[in-house]
């Protein structure tokens, strides 16, 4: 597949050795890939309950990825030039800052501009990002789960449409 076009980014991982003593477990530098829809992604770690297993020494950037169950997700998502993203939704709770670039957080009727360090607290709505400009974007992505928020006694269900 081919890479984004901005810069990879550097992870540290560390972990202990068999005295208790922190170490750095991995020192690497990850390109993001471009996906099918055309977005860039490179995923930093995943885990899959919460608290989080820290002792394990898999590497958890490797792991399998699906959306948010139970665990936690880090990933970089770079957003190609004058690119709409498609609306969906995650029943998570998405901690987002903006790398690189500026951004569009598109909601039901409603858009957002985020300039780069811009911070969005997305709790589960239906969202998609929207690059108007010339250059590619970076955000980073935290992704916890969540409950599912009620409204007139019905839970709001993950919307992943975009990807069928």
């Amino acid at each position: 597949m081919p890479q984004s076009p901005l810069p990879p980014i550097h992870r540290v991982v560390t972990s202990h050795n068999h005295e208790a003593q922190a170490k750095v477990s991995s020192n690497t530098s990850l390109p993001a890939t471009i996906l099918p829809h055309g977005v860039g992604e490179a995923i930093l770690w995943t885990t899959d309950s919460i608290p989080a297993d820290v002792a394990s020494p898999e590497d958890r950037g490797l792991a399998p990825v699906g959306f948010v169950n139970g665990g936690s997700i880090l990933r970089i998502v770079d957003l190609p030039p004058r690119s709409v993203g498609s609306p969906h939704r995650t029943i998570s709770l998405d901690y987002v800052v903006v790398l690189r670039g500026t951004v569009f957080l598109s909601l039901d009727g409603h858009r957002v501009e985020v300039r780069e360090g811009g911070v969005v607290v997305q709790q589960a709505s239906m969202h998609g990002w929207d690059n108007e400009t010339e250059e590619w974007a970076r955000i980073l992505c935290v992704m916890v789960p969540a409950q599912p928020p009620v409204f007139g006694g019905k839970a709001l269900e993950m919307d992943l449409s975009f990807l069928s």
